[in-house]
């Protein structure tokens, strides 16, 4: 059987330290299964893009101006032409080696798979700070209620997708509460969601762009937004 395409998604903004070793670790993967690489970038003014040209990357979007990483990474995923999406940060706390288990998960019948750091996954000490393991907890939990289903790690950058499934999700949230809409839309349409425990490393360098107390907010706007919509079921869209 025909290995699937995998498209894998790098957001970024100002992650000249990080990007060079992501690509590097991503290109390995193709020993296993066919990949191609799209870096969508958030208008960066140090030199991501210019690591990203030099590594050959399969495609490249540059956006004028910061618009969120929802948006971008709606953009690159519309762009992917793989069987399969994979979402990974460019900042390389989440690890490329891992992504084979989500191509795994994908393979055996599930439409949506989210990386958890919380549940038999591992974390390096020192690599995510209270008030962020506090308010992804807090995240999750609502979460969970708008799922009907528990969600450990709603907010880790690190989640695989049938292309048909990111097609159906149709995603609006332009920032960081997108990845509580994925979540929460993959439920409520009825699409088989998996989790699977991920590995989370310290950033070598760069800043992360996550606002705790304004990102919060707008996570439970957007769960509350999807919980209140009048959502096709995924199975009536295939």
């Amino acid at each position: 059987m025909k290995a699937k395409l995998v498209s894998i998604i790098l957001t970024s903004y100002n992650e000249e330290k990080n990007i060079g070793r992501t690509i590097k670790d991503c290109r390995v993967l193709k020993k296993f299964f066919p990949i191609e690489i799209i870096v969508a970038d958030a208008a960066s003014k140090d030199k991501t893009i210019e690591i990203a040209k030099r590594m050959r990357v399969d495609r490249i979007l540059r956006f004028p101006f910061k618009r969120g990483k929802g948006a971008d990474f709606w953009a690159g995923g519309l762009l992917a032409t793989g069987d399969y999406i994979i979402q990974i940060d460019t900042d390389h706390q989440f690890q490329p080696f891992e992504i084979p288990l989500f191509v795994e998960a994908l393979d055996k019948g599930a439409d949506v798979v989210i990386g958890t750091r919380f549940s038999n996954g591992k974390i390096e000490k020192g690599s995510i700070t209270f008030q962020n393991y506090f308010g992804n907890w807090v995240m999750s939990a609502a979460t969970s209620i708008g799922c009907g289903k528990r969600i450990t790690d709603v907010m880790a950058g690190f989640k695989g997708f049938k292309r048909n499934a990111f097609l159906a999700l149709d995603l609006k949230e332009r920032h960081f509460e997108y990845e509580a809409e994925t979540v929460t839309k993959a439920c409520r349409m009825g699409m088989n969601l998996v989790q699977i425990p991920i590995t989370y490393t310290k950033r070598v360098g760069g800043t992360s762009g996550i606002r705790a107390l304004q990102d919060g907010i707008n996570v439970l706007k957007a769960i509350w937004k999807v919980y209140f919509s009048n959502l096709p079921k995924y199975s009536s869209l295939r």
